[in-house]
Parts: structure tokens; C-alpha cells; sequence
């Protein structure tokens, strides 16, 4: 149901918080939030302006500056097809104060695009924002300039227009997938009987090459008018100050009428819309139902009081659905739902069902059978009333929860301009909730759920492995179900399961500690379990005394890491027995519970413990309150004294991936992927097969799990706790776990890394049956790992990506996005590089050899100007992290440290990390990289 949940979110899912966006109880429409300055200007221009210094949290200096234009693809002519978003590409270039372009304006001012400025276009608007990091009165008036010319001055030449075409014709390109295709599809289903689906934000390859310069300047003085602008701001500054200068910059430009705007809402009929999506790189076999119906909202109590009853209504469904999954029949399964808005007033409701293969029909009476049930039966009383509690618990957390919001005040600033609401106060609105929910009954929620499903304009449609045709009959043939169902005496709807307290098994036998060393200067001390296992423990309040690091609230947690070598790269064995086995031990939680029991303790308990399988580790890692730490360590021991795989979980896993395994469609792009790899690494099989999965069974997967819990671990923990109290939690939590090493020799679980192979090679694959060309180059060079060579290879892979995205893009407009990653890798030693686009399919061989030959230029970018850039950004960052997550990032430091080091010195030598980004010491680095091991992938269209 992942692509219900994505586009029928396109307008929003309704939220109880965005219900505060409404009314007062006198009928008259509550303010603005006396935080937020805004007004409007003589000539329509709007701002909304908000002093971030009023948040006790907001980040230091920064400003976000957001000018909206409320006009994108849905206000195009026929003829304009893609012209909002190729406007959005013009304004920054040339423009009547700025001729070098304002992109240029902006650069200079030292800001990056994609980083710290950048813009984007939908169907309803268009939004350019720029990050200002060290706000100044100067520069902040710099970026006003830059949005004034932006909104009422770019000249939109041909000449500029000529060139950024194939910026946009890449960006266009880079979209084309199978996804995209399918998504598509989907959106043009959802929306029939709108413009959205003969308006593709991004254009067509046709209009993106020949609409001429003079429809992207008629649609520059339609819209971008001062009367469709925002402006939306977040800077430490004093508005009254803003504001005065926002009028004096803003208000010259006069007012214009507007064009006649589309209508934006699908035309609803009463018909059932039948639909396929066939396309052939489809994996699953599914049926969905939606109904479309009116969804519109008002200044009025009874606004307030219907959008609360959607909320109700709309929760109570979700969890209706949830339950009636327990009596799908055989063959159907996954039964779900979603709501959302598919324009500003009509919201679509949407039920689906995956299926076996040949099973639609089954799956149609089953989604038919499903919904006639709930609507029959309707809500249950105790239902309502939990959902009725919930309204009023989360509107008075709501109260709170406003008083402190950081940054998130940009979103909720730009969701209500652009949606043309108010954000409200969030006392009096939420009290208005709370007020007007007394009047809310069982009988009103279920009026409305049959209100929805009873919505004459229905849409079905069918997907089918591999994009096969699908006989889902017609649709009088579907309304004779819905009939036929009608008519027949439905179970009643499934009860919420009674779900039993549970508490952890007493640990009666406690194991001992034994102190093996300490670092005082550090704050830690090194412990011998009595099962063999060993404890670093670290007290971070000694380091932050070094650092000058206050306390915070997240600093009365303890972090738990529990490291292993059970990776999954075993040299004998199976690698797919040992994955399914740590993945079947975490879906079995704790064994003999029921999942429900299980998610139920760790809800209560605020207990999570995650677990990460690498090739030749296991790492199960947690942060929990200090009061609660014997709840973390408690669900550790029982994970591994009882390693047991529960047969259901064990069932149910290995029928979803023989599943899986059974579906034999491969994508092109995924031949091409799987002919990289294989250049990569050898032949390995990269998905499980039905043959790999023959000889897993219940036994032997148990077996592997057991073999896993049993050898030894290094556990890492950072604590503000009592040393005392911390290793008498360790030694009666840990040090009694059996490893029981004697019956499992080393050499039996020996792993290996994944490493690419030593050479060169090159993959060149005709396959996409899209008009797009993609380039792939990996490679990589032997690094011993230190914390200063990491520092220094990821401020190198941002200079190698803005060095690509410059001449690739800007230079001779051949590609749209370049993705660079240069890392080094603890496991191999190796940095490791990774470099994808894609573009025009002749220019691919030309961009090829552009890129080899930026690879060999690398020594000449390490300029003194750009190592004073990344040491200062070096330092602003890590004085961040240490201010923000002092204790994590220590956790994260010191295992690294112990685990390559075999000590702790990574934490001794955090003040040198910055002294390692110097001119001499970069380009000593640089010179020893020749990335001479690589594989070169072209993935071209089909001949």
C-alpha cells in the first residue's frame, strides 16, 4: 500500500493538528499567532516574518527565507506545458540588477546550490529558499535584493533560455524509471477528471526543447504578480525592523490582475472508473478500491467539528482494517487503507489487497466482502471512546508541544500560506477542539464513514506481476457484488485483541565483573566478564569537562552497544541461513510472547533495542532513560540465553521469500546492477533463490541462531550513572550469558569482508527501454582507516561533486544531478569512491571521459581558499555535534576506537581531527590517490 500512502498524500493527510487551522467559537476565524509578523501590502505582496530568537533552541544565526510564488503547473495553457518549472530555472539567470544572473549573486555571497539555496515547482506553486548561516543586517538584505529581482525583474532570454533547456531535459530524463512510469499511471487514475494529469510539472521531452522563451516570459508577467507572492521568513532579527524593510523593498512593483486560474478539483460523477497498471517491470499482484468524494473546509465551528469527525472516523477505519486482517482467506493478503486529498477539495479514500498470482478476483469479493462488513456493523462503542480520549490527550499535548517548535515553524508557516490558512494559536485553537469534541457521538462518526462509502465516484484498479492483463470483470459486474454482498448476513467485524501484561523473566544468577584496567584522563575503565565477555565503560562527564559541555536533558541516557563476529559472510556455512537467522530472532522478539505482548512491553518500557548484521559483525545497539536500564539489558539477556526462532515467525518469513524468489521479473536496470556487481565482487548471487531457501528449515536455521548467541562479545556503554551501579547491572544482566565457545571453534565461524576485486572493468549494457543513458564508475584505493583520513575523504568527495557538478552541468549542460561518495571504509581499509549520473545517450561517452579526466585533475582542486572553507565548516560542525549529542557521539567513537585500535585513542585525539584539513596534509593524501582499481558501468537504451 506504499503507493497509496505516497500520492494520496499529495494534498496532505488530515491530522488533528492541522485541524487547529480554523475557527473560533463566535463563528469568526481565529489570528495569526501573535508570534508570527505578517501583513499585506498596498500592491498584494504577503510576508510572514518570525524571530527565531524567541526559540530558546533555534540554531544560532540562521536564517530560512522562503518566497512563494502560488501559481505552478495547474495555471499552465495548453501551450505551456512545463513552463512553471522551466520559469523556476530562468529566474536565476540574468535579471535587470544582477546581468551576470542571480545564481552568480548568490555564489559570490559564498553559497552553494543545493546546500544553501535551491528552489522547486508543483502543480500548485512555486518556492525558492535560501539557508543564511551568520546572519548580518548586510547579507540579509542581499538575499531580499536577490528574491526582488528574482520575483520582478529576470529577464528570461533565449540565449540563457537555449542552454538551460538541457539542464532541463536531463532533469526530465533523470526522472524516466519504472517507478516514475507506474507512479504515473497512478496519479492519472486518482486525478481523472482534472487538469493534473495533462499537466506534468516537469514538461515533456517536446515542450522542454521547443516552447519558446516568449511563453515562459507571458507566464512570468501573468503570475508572478506581487498580489500571488509570499514571502516567508525564520532569521534572529528584529521583525518590526524586517518588516519595515521587507515594505520598502517589496512594495514598487504594482499590483496586476490575475489570469482566470484552472479548476484545480476533479469533476466527480457517479461512475466506477475501471483501470489497469501494466507495466512489465511490475513485482506484486494487487487490487485497490478508492472513493473519491467533496472534502471542503470553512471558517465555521461546524468546519472545526467535521474535520474532528474525519479524524475520528478516519482512525477508528485504520484500525478496523488493521484487525479484519486476521480473516483474509488464503491467497489474499495485506488488506489496508489510506486517506488523503487529491486536490484542495476532494479527498480520496483507498482500500487494497495484495494477492497470489491469479487470485484478483478472489481479492476483489474479499476488499468487497471487507468493506460491506464495516460499513454494516459500523464502529463499536469502546472504540469510540479510546479514539474520543485520544482527540483530547493529543490536543492538550498539542498546547506544549507549540511552544517550542525550532525550525519546524518554517514548515508550519509555509504549509498554511500555501494551503491559504492560518496557523493559529495553538492554546486557543486546541481549546476550540476540546470544546466542540463533547459534541461528537458514535453515531456521528459512523454516519460519516457511511457517508464515505457510499460516494458514487469509485475507482478500481489491478496490477499483476510482470504487467499481465488482469479480468477483473466490468463494471456492472462489480456492482453486482457489492449487491450480492449487501444481501448477505456478515460476521461481525474482529475485537481488538486482550493483549496480556507481560514482564521480563527474573534473572536469578548473577555472573561477576572483574576490573581489568583504567583511563582516568578519559573516564573509562575496561571490565572482564566471568563468561568471557568484555565491558567498556565510558563516564562521559569527564570529557565534557574538557570540552566545556553543559549537560542537557539527553544526557541522563545510557548507550548500549553489544558487538560480535556473527556476520553474515561466513566461509563455510550458508550466508542466507545466517541472515534469516538474526532476522528471524528479531521478529521473534522474545520468545514465547506474542508480537502484540512483545511491542507492547517495549511501548511501555520506551525499550528499543536494534540489531545490524554486517558481513562479519552483529551489533545490537540501544539508548534508554537511566532509570530504565535494567529494562534494556533484561531484553539483551533474554535475546540471547533463549535464542529460540518462533515457528510462526519462521513460517511466515520464509513463505514471503519463497515468494519473492518465485517472481521471475528483472527489471533492466537490474541486470545492468546485478553485471556491476558481479564485475565488482565475482560471481555471488545477490537475492536468495528457491534453491538457496530449499534447505533452510526450521532446524536449521535454530542451529545458526544458536551459533551466533554463543560467541563472545565486547560491549560498549557510555553512562552518567554510578561505575557501581552500572557493572552490578552488567554482571547480573551480561555476565551470565552462556558463550559457550568450547563447542564452537573459531575457525568454524570465520567471515570474510565483501571487497571489490583488484583491476579494471568495464559493463556496458544496451538494455533501458528509456531514452536515457546512465554512467556508473566505482572504485577504490588501499587507506589504513583513521578518524583524520575519514574527515579529510568526505570533504574531498564534496570537492570532487561540486568539481563534476560544474563541469558536467554548468559548464557543458550534460547532466541534471551528480552523485558523488568518497569514504573510507573501516572494514577494508580502502577509500572507497562511487560516482553516478545520467544523461543524453550520445553525450554519455563524452561526459565519460569529462569525468576520468576531472579524477585526474584532483590534486589541482585542493586550492588554500577551499581548505580554509571546509577547516572553518569542520569546526562549526564538530563544536555542533559535541553541543547536541556529546554522549552518542562518544558511544560511536569509542567502539570505533576499541575496534580498530584495540584502544581508546580516538577519543584522546578528537582536538587534532581539524588538523588533519591543511593544504600540505590534503594534497599529501591526494597524491598517493590514483583509484587505479575501478568499474566502469554504461547503461545505454536499447539499440
Amino acid at each position: 500500500m506504499l503507493f497509496l500512502q505516497k500520492f494520496l498524500s499529495i494534498a496532505g493527510v488530515i491530522c488533528l493538528f492541522a485541524l487547529t487551522a480554523q475557527v473560533h467559537a463566535d463563528d469568526k476565524a481565529l489570528p495569526w499567532d501573535k508570534r508570527v509578523v505578517h501583513g499585506t501590502l498596498d500592491n498584494g505582496f504577503r510576508y510572514y516574518l518570525f524571530d527565531s530568537r524567541q526559540e530558546k533552541d533555534a540554531p544560532k544565526g540562521l536564517t530560512l527565507a522562503n518566497l512563494v510564488v502560488l501559481s505552478g503547473a495547474i495555471d499552465e495553457k495548453d501551450n505551456q506545458l512545463g513552463v512553471a518549472h522551466m520559469v523556476e530555472h530562468m529566474v536565476f539567470h540574468e535579471s535587470k540588477t544582477f546581468p551576470n544572473g542571480v545564481r552568480k549573486a548568490l555564489t559570490d555571497m559564498g553559497f552553494k546550490q543545493g546546500r544553501d539555496f535551491n528552489a522547486m515547482t508543483n502543480s500548485e506553486n512555486t518556492r525558492y529558499m535560501v539557508n543564511l548561516k551568520n546572519t548580518t543586517p548586510e547579507r540579509l538584505t542581499k538575499v531580499l535584493d536577490i528574491y526582488q529581482q528574482m520575483a520582478f525583474h529576470a529577464e528570461i532570454k533565449a540565449s540563457s533560455l537555449d542552454k538551460e533547456r538541457l539542464i532541463i531535459q536531463e532533469e526530465w530524463r533523470g526522472k524516466l524509471s519504472h517507478r516514475s512510469r507506474v507512479n504515473n499511471e497512478k496519479k492519472a487514475l486518482l486525478r481523472v477528471g482534472s487538469l493534473y494529469p495533462e499537466r506534468p510539472v516537469i514538461g515533456t521531452q517536446a515542450t522542454i526543447k521547443n516552447t519558446p522563451a516568449e511563453q515562459l516570459q507571458t507566464f512570468y508577467q501573468d503570475w508572478y504578480a506581487p498580489n500571488n507572492m509570499a514571502l516567508v521568513i525564520y532569521a534572529p532579527v528584529d521583525t518590526a525592523e524586517l518588516e519595515d524593510q521587507v515594505k520598502r523593498m517589496f512594495s514598487a512593483e504594482p499590483r496586476r490582475e490575475l489570469p482566470k486560474r484552472h479548476p484545480k478539483d476533479p469533476v466527480l460523477d457517479e461512475k466506477l472508473k475501471i483501470g489497469q497498471l501494466q507495466d512489465p517491470g511490475n513485482k506484486w499482484n494487487q487490487v485497490a478500491f478508492l472513493y473519491r468524494f467533496e472534502s471542503k473546509t470553512d471558517d465555521t465551528d461546524e468546519g472545526i467539528r467535521n474535520g474532528v469527525i474525519n479524524y475520528m472516523t478516519r482512525n477508528l477505519l485504520t484500525q478496523q482494517v488493521r484487525r479484519q486482517k486476521e480473516v483474509l482467506p488464503e491467497h489474499v493478503r495485506a488488506l489496508s487503507t489510506t486517506k488523503g486529498n487529491v486536490s484542495p477539495n476532494v479527498a480520496i479514500l483507498g482500500f487494497s489487497v495484495n494477492v497470489d498470482d491469479g487470485y484478483h478476483v478472489l481479492g476483489l469479493d474479499t476488499l468487497i466482502q471487507e468493506l460491506e462488513r464495516i460499513e454494516k456493523h459500523g464502529f463499536m462503542q469502546e472504540d469510540f471512546d479510546q479514539v474520543y480520549q485520544k482527540v483530547i490527550d493529543t490536543a492538550e499535548r498539542n498546547k506544549n508541544a507549540a511552544k517550542s517548535r525550532g525550525t519546524i515553524w518554517v514548515v508550519k508557516m509555509m504549509d498554511a500560506v500555501t494551503s491559504d490558512k492560518v496557523l493559529q494559536d495553538p492554546q486557543l485553537s486546541n481549546d476550540r477542539i476540546l470544546s466542540l469534541v463533547k459534541t461528537i457521538s458514535l453515531e456521528d462518526v459512523n454516519a460519516r464513514l457511511t457517508q464515505w462509502l457510499s460516494s458514487p465516484d469509485r475507482i478500481l484498479y489491478t496490477q499483476a506481476v510482470g504487467g499481465k492483463s488482469v479480468d477483473i470483470g466490468t463494471a456492472e459486474s462489480v456492482e453486482a457484488i457489492f449487491k450480492e454482498m449487501k444481501s448477505r448476513q456478515l460476521g461481525a467485524l474482529e475485537i481488538e485483541k486482550v493483549v496480556a501484561v507481560k514482564i521480563l523473566p527474573a534473572v536469578t544468577k548473577s555472573g561477576s565483573m572483574t576490573l581489568s584496567s583504567r583511563n582516568p584522563e578519559l573516564g573509562i575503565s575496561y571490565w572482564s566478564l566471568s563468561n568471557g565477555d568484555k565491558l567498556t565503560l565510558l563516564d562521559p562527564s569527564v570529557l565534557a569537562e574538557h570540552y566545556q559541555i553543559d549537560k542537557s536533558e539527553e544526557d541522563n541516557k545510557t548507550y548500549f552497544t553489544a558487538l560480535s563476529a556473527a556476520g553474515y559472510n561466513v566461509k563455510k556455512g550458508s550466508v542466507w541461513a545466517e541472515q534469516i537467522a538474526a532476522q528471524m530472532s528479531d521478529a521473534t522478539g522474545i520468545y514465547g510472547w506474542s508480537d502484540e505482548e512483545f511491542q507492547q512491553w517495549r511501548k511501555e518500557n520506551s525499550v528499543f533495542l536494534s540489531s545490524k548484521q554486517k558481513e562479519q559483525s552483529l551489533a545490537y545497539r540501544g539508548a534508554i532513560d537511566d532509570e530504565k536500564l535494567d529494562k534494556l539489558l533484561g531484553l539483551y539477556h533474554i535475546n540471547q540465553v533463549n535464542p529460540q526462532i518462533d515457528a510462526d515467525v519462521y513460517d511466515s518469513i520464509i513463505r514471503n521469500l519463497k515468494r519473492s524468489a518465485s517472481i521471475k521479473v528483472e527489471r533492466p536496470i537490474e541486470v545492468f546492477s546485478r553485471r556491476l556487481a558481479q564485475a565488482r565482487f565475482g560471481k555471488r548471487e545477490l537475492t536468495v533463490s528457491l534453491s538457496n531457501l530449499a534447505p533452510l528449515s526450521l532446524e536449521v536455521i535454530q542451529q545458526t541462531r544458536y551459533k551466533q548467541a554463543v560467541l563472545p562479545v565486547h560491549y560498549f556503554m557510555v553512562s552518567r550513572l554510578p561505575e557501581k551501579q552500572v557493572t552490578n547491572l552488567a554482571a547480573a544482566y551480561l555476565a551470565n550469558i552462556p558463550r559457550d565457545t568450547a563447542s564452537y571453534d573459531q575457525s568454524s565461524y570465520e567471515t570474510a569482508p565483501v571487497v571489490q576485486q583488484a583491476g579494471q572493468a568495464i559493463v556496458d549494457v544496451a538494455l533501458n527501454p528509456e531514452p536515457k543513458a546512465e554512467y556508473r564508475l566505482y572504485a577504490y584505493q588501499s587507506v589504513p582507516w583513521s578518524p583524520i583520513a575519514a574527515v579529510q575523504l568526505t570533504y574531498l568527495g564534496e570537492r570532487l561533486e561540486a568539481q563534476l557538478k560544474q563541469r558536467l552541468r554548468s559548464e557543458v549542460q550534460g547532466v541534471y544531478s551528480v552523485r558523488v561518495g568518497l569514504d573510507l571504509n573501516k572494514e577494508t581499509n580502502r577509500a572507497e569512491l562511487k560516482i553516478q549520473y545520467s544523461s543524453s545517450p550520445e553525450r554519455l561517452d563524452d561526459l565519460a571521459d569529462m569525468t576520468q579526466k576531472t579524477l585526474t585533475e584532483l590534486p589541482k582542486m585542493i586550492t588554500e581558499e577551499w581548505v580554509d572553507e571546509i577547516h572553518k565548516a569542520f569546526v562549526d560542525v564538530e563544536q555542533n555535534r559535541l553541543e547536541k549529542d556529546f554522549d552518542g557521539t562518544l558511544v560511536h567513537r569509542l567502539e570505533l576506537s576499541e575496534t580498530l585500535y584495540g584502544d581508546a585513542r580516538y577519543l584522546d585525539e578528537m582536538d587534532e581531527l581539524a588538523s588533519g584539513l591543511t593544504l600540505d596534509k590534503l594534497k599529501n593524501l591526494v597524491d598517493t590517490l590514483t583509484f587505479s582499481d575501478r568499474v566502469t558501468g554504461f547503461y545505454r537504451p536499447i539499440d
